[in-house]
């Protein structure tokens, strides 16, 4: 008869550890995934020069990128999507990041915040069954006080567990070492399924916690398609830029003629010009008059305009001009501007950035 109780004790622990290590196998998977996307961003944030200062150094970083590949089909992603062109820009940079064959970061990452999470519930099944023991508790009393120890760093719902902790058993040291035990194999498992290097069973990735920390606010001037410089997205106040565009990037022309305008808006709220939007006739300084699109836009007069985006309106003129059905005549005409130049600008300014 003991030999029966046993016997029955010996399953019971078993059947027990089962439960609680497929249980634990599950939650250790994805405290792995969510700490190795965290760790792997603020590496990144701490290393990489693309990602490791402000939007303002990043917006240099792409217009730089773009200028050097000279592709119209990216410049559009960008211009007219740049919330999409920015958060894929920078998972392809965390792509790069993490999948260098010779340094393979996402690799080392996950085996060890798998060592990591297995030494927390090793040590949490040994403190779990010294305090037990010496309070004389039962099995519910020990998930209660291991579910406990995890605390915030895995997330193991206690309810999860409610059908073993009526486990026949007394015997909680025996049950440590069975625990222990059965962790071994759904730890094994787990570090073939992280040699399969891959983002995808990741719920947070890295590349999206980037482009939360950098992105801010995206909201578009309405005149000529310029990110607001805001870090807070749905901030207080006016969108402001640092650099507006000319406004034929967003197809305007001007009255009464198909010449597309080329003038920014700094320098066109400056001027006495006007503007025809809804059928109405507004001097661009009353530029706020148009519609609560507009009115919630601070651009100030000024004459300063950015040479990139002369050379971008020059270069791919033809293209512009079938896109937007407009030419680049009369109040439209515009300069050449070598790349050169625009190259020699954009890397003083990065230079710059990385110095702050």
């Amino acid at each position: 008869i003991s030999f029966k109780i046993a016997c029955q004790g010996a399953t019971s622990v078993t059947t027990f550890a089962d439960i609680l290590c497929s249980n634990l196998k599950s939650a250790i998977c994805h405290a792995v995934y969510d700490k190795t996307a965290i760790d792997i961003a603020n590496e990144i944030r701490s290393d990489n020069p693309i990602l490791n200062g402000n939007r303002s150094k990043l917006e240099l970083f792409i217009l730089y990128c773009l200028l050097d590949q000279e592709d119209l089909e990216k410049y559009q992603e960008y211009i007219y999507n740049p919330s999409y062109y920015m958060e894929d820009f920078i998972r392809r940079a965390v792509d790069r990041y993490c999948f260098n064959k010779k340094n393979p970061k996402l690799k080392n990452f996950l085996n060890l915040n798998l060592d990591s999470f297995q030494t927390l519930v090793l040590s949490a099944i040994h403190e779990s069954t010294k305090v037990v023991n010496d309070k004389h508790g039962n099995v519910a009393s020990w998930l209660d006080e291991f579910c406990t120890r995890l605390g915030d760093d895995m997330y193991l719902p206690r309810s999860n567990l409610t059908s073993i902790e009526h486990q026949e058993t007394k015997d909680i040291q025996f049950l440590k070492e069975v625990a222990s035990e059965s962790l071994i194999p759904a730890i094994e498992q787990l570090k073939q399924t992280f040699s399969e290097i891959d983002l995808d069973p990741f719920v947070s990735k890295p590349h999206e916690i980037l482009f939360e920390q950098l992105s801010g606010c995206l909201k578009q001037c309405p005149f000529c398609k310029a990110v607001c410089m805001n870090t807070i997205p749905g901030h207080d106040g006016d969108h402001r830029t640092r650099f507006h565009r000319p406004q034929a990037l967003a197809g305007i022309q001007w009255e009464g003629t198909n010449h597309l305008v080329t003038d920014i808006c700094t320098s066109l709220v400056a001027s006495d010009c006007k503007i025809v939007l809804d059928g109405k006739i507004i001097q661009c300084k009353n530029y706020r008059e148009v519609g609560p699109d507009y009115a919630n836009w601070d651009i100030k007069p000024d004459t300063l305009q950015l040479s990139y985006w002369k050379w971008f309106v020059n270069h791919f003129r033809s293209d512009l001009e079938k896109i937007h059905d407009g030419k680049f005549e009369g109040k439209g005409a515009i300069p050449n501007i070598c790349k050169q130049y625009c190259l020699n600008s954009f890397r003083k300014d990065l230079f710059q950035s990385k110095l702050k």
